[in-house]
């Protein structure tokens, strides 16, 4: 469960500044999409520190349950992949500034 907290920060501060972008001004709206991003960054160093233990898997959503097979939405964290979350986060946290 903690991988789905990578993406809910940049999805809630994406939501706040569509609804009261225009009412709260540039400079707070500003703010928002920085800590949306930071708080991003915070949890997939979080999620480093987690996956250097063992990969973590996430299932969301099973698409199409068969006999067989069971086709799944989720999310996956080996060390590679929350690296590379980890650093893209914090570049983009960076450009934000």
């Amino acid at each position: 469960m903690e991988g789905l907290f990578v993406i809910l920060p940049p999805l809630f501060a994406f939501l706040v500044i569509a609804f009261w972008g225009r009412r709260m001004g540039d400079f707070p709206s500003g703010i928002v999409a920085v800590l949306g991003g930071f708080f991003s960054f915070l949890f997939s160093a979080y999620m480093v520190a987690v996956s250097l233990e063992g990969a973590v898997h996430l299932s969301l959503y099973n698409f199409l349950p068969l006999r067989d097979y069971n086709l799944s939405f989720g999310l996956f964290f080996d060390p590679l992949s929350s690296i590379t979350s980890a650093v893209v986060t914090f570049v983009a946290t960076l450009i934000f500034l």
